[in-house]
């Protein structure tokens, strides 16, 4: 699983952007919160492999609508395998 946090530049809403690499792009969700956490919404996130750049990045858009850059150096990747005990 990828995470991305950002503000969007039109709503200032806070974002996260949680997704799945896959052969077809990336697949996942948006989720946007107000500074005073009035607004909590998303939206399902689906970017095709020609819209996403070789290193990683691409662009989406917010619950507002407004375009969004992932920078793929500040992408957080969580592992979905359970470690050995």
């Amino acid at each position: 699983m990828n995470y991305y946090w950002t503000v969007c530049p039109r709503c200032r809403g806070e974002l996260t952007l949680q997704w799945v690499d896959s052969p077809g792009g990336v697949s996942g969700s948006v989720r946007r919160w107000s500074r005073d956490r009035a607004t909590n919404d998303g939206r399902k996130m689906e970017v095709g492999r020609a819209e996403v750049a070789a290193g990683g990045g691409f662009r989406t858009a917010c619950v507002c609508g407004e375009a969004v850059a992932v920078d793929p150096a500040r992408v957080t990747r969580a592992a979905t395998e359970r470690p050995a005990l």
